[in-house]
């Protein structure tokens, strides 16, 4: 009291968060930027002798696959279906090659006598159709060094075709499941290959369907549009077909969150990893190379930064996921909200290795685990604040005034009893300082230095504000929406207010299983941002080291926590 401080704090970082400096300093496993590319790696490591260690993959950003214009190869009527290149025809027939794409499954002509009768009716439907060839995939891929660069070329096959007809069989070693062409076509539509194949067919001609056994004049006719009645996710799948028939075009972002939920729903057909991902490259502009090693999310990702999507990935990194053990592909977000009401603050410009992006530009903070801290605030001085803080920091003054007049007032009665009431008010204003601390510190708070603090477990506000503040001022108030665990209600003034987690049974008593939780089960954890004076309870595996902002939707800012110990 003698020398009195003020207890408030120190201003750190300018009045910013405790900044978060990271940053990753090998070469992406794929880049936005070719320049920072991992293929850059083997530029230098030829050039210079102090490389020591070579990069595991390249893929060069800017290699994109070619979009042929025709099929190479067709079976045409006269060559009696035998494959054949269709430039050699062009050139001899001075005509453009039209032809008839057959669909099918290698799970019903799993042999080459089967696929016998897929050239018999490709022969039977071109001839009906009144073109020269037709496409299918057993003999139309080339050879063995060309057949996989053509499987992921089907979609261009598909969209150049005169007209599609689809085959269907019950598989040779099941003859006898006696199964009608209903079922055989959603065995046929379950397949990850077909979806692509009935949204680029023509939009002016029918599908027409043969099968086994049945009259090859009599062909089942099915509309586009129809196939929905096939597939098992119709709801999503006809928007699909609606956006490929023109009559409800879908944005890139819509195009690729419906087209990536059907392909998932459909699980038999996978050859690669990241198939999934190829088949969906056959609706895009742009097409990167396909490269065997990618895991269905490095295809998907390289995909998505190869084509204008409305920064689908950036996005996706702002889902919070319903289940912790939620896959990738599934966006549905623990607050329903869509993926096109998120807007990003953030940009991906590189894939990582283990399934893992790069972020570039993300503002992030560092969250303090250590200990609490006092924190420097700004309030508004009032005559009440005035008076308190000065009557407090003269007591000493005060009181040593007294003492002072009483040593020398000898028989002075006037010295002695002035001496007295200084005392006495420095006794007084000594019980008072309790109050008057409280009038100086407490009240409202104009601005706060920014932390984020964090701890295990759950703590209430009054006991949180004495480890910041020093008692129990009324400046933390519980977040209304900052995460599941969080609760609010209407106040009587209609205005929402934020509660206490803990107030309802089910997330108190997860609290309480959380204290005894064995390493890598969930762990309950509370964070206290003093920036907006808030207090936020969650529940996580590992506590997080630091907050990234990552974007925003509906006025509430979307931020990611993150933890050195992510696997």
């Amino acid at each position: 009291m003698t020398f009195p401080i003020d207890a408030s704090g120190e201003i750190r970082n300018g009045g910013y968060y405790d900044p978060f400096p990271y940053k990753y300093w090998g070469y992406p496993y794929h880049a936005r930027n070719s320049r920072e590319d991992r293929s850059a790696a083997f530029k230098s490591a030829q050039s210079s002798t102090q490389f020591s260690e070579k990069p595991r993959v390249a893929i060069p950003s800017g290699s994109i696959s070619e979009r042929p214009i025709e099929p190479i190869y067709l079976c045409f009527l006269e060559d009696h279906g035998r494959p054949r290149q269709t430039l050699a025809w062009k050139n001899e027939h001075k005509m453009v090659a039209e032809y008839i794409f057959v669909s099918y499954t290698s799970e019903q002509f799993p042999s080459d006598e089967d696929q016998l009768l897929l050239h018999d009716i490709g022969e039977h439907a071109a001839r009906t159709a009144g073109v020269p060839a037709y496409w299918v995939g057993c003999a139309c891929l080339g050879d063995q060094s060309e057949l996989e660069e053509n499987v992921y070329r089907i979609s261009d096959v598909i969209r150049g075709a005169h007209s599609m007809v689809i085959v269907v069989s019950e598989p040779s070693n099941n003859r006898t499941m006696n199964a009608n062409t209903n079922v055989l076509l959603k065995q046929w539509g379950s397949r990850v290959w077909t979806l692509p194949e009935v949204l680029l067919s023509p939009n002016d001609k029918k599908v027409l369907v043969y099968a086994r056994g049945a009259d090859v004049t009599q062909p089942i006719k099915i509309d586009k549009k129809n196939f929905t009645n096939i597939w098992a996710d119709a709801p999503i799948s006809r928007e699909l077909i609606d956006h490929f028939e023109g009559t409800l075009i879908l944005s890139q972002l819509e195009l690729q969150t419906i087209a990536l939920s059907c392909f998932y729903s459909r699980q038999k057909g996978y050859y690669l990893k990241g198939d999934m991902a190829y088949a969906l490259m056959g609706l895009m502009r742009k097409r990167p190379l396909v490269v065997r090693s990618d895991s269905a999310f490095q295809a998907f990702a390289r995909l998505s930064l190869a084509n204008d999507n409305d920064l689908l990935l950036e996005r996706l990194l702002c889902i919070l996921p319903q289940t912790p053990d939620q896959p990738w592909y599934n966006m549905g977000d623990q607050w329903d909200v869509a993926l096109w009401d998120i807007y990003p603050k953030t940009q991906i410009c590189g894939i990582g290795d283990s399934d893992t992006v790069i972020l570039d530009g993300a503002h992030a903070a560092a969250i303090r685990w250590k200990s609490f801290s006092l924190v420097a605030s700004l309030v508004r001085d009032s005559w009440k604040r005035f008076f308190a803080r000065y009557s407090f920091r003269s007591t000493s003054y005060v009181f040593y005034l007294g003492v002072i007049l009483i040593s020398v007032a000898g028989e002075n009665d006037a010295l002695t009893g002035l001496g007295a009431f200084f005392l006495a008010v420095s006794l007084i204003i000594t019980l008072l300082s309790p109050y008057l601390i409280r009038a100086i510190y407490s009240g409202k708070l104009w601005d706060t230095q920014p932390w984020f603090f964090g701890f295990e477990g759950y703590m209430p506000l009054s006991s949180i504000e004495r480890h910041i503040f020093g008692g129990r001022t009324g400046h933390l108030k519980w977040s209304t929406a900052s995460s599941p665990l969080s609760v609010h209600a209407a106040n009587s003034y209609g205005e929402c207010i934020g509660q206490d987690p803990t107030s309802r049974s089910d997330i108190a008593e997860r609290v309480r299983r959380a204290a005894h939780a064995p390493m890598g089960e969930e762990r309950i954890f509370t964070l206290v941002d003093t920036y907006t004076l808030t207090v936020t309870l969650f529940a996580a595996r590992r506590p997080p080291v630091a907050v990234v902002l990552c974007g925003e939707e509906g006025g509430m800012q979307r931020a990611m926590l993150c933890s050195y110990d992510w696997q």
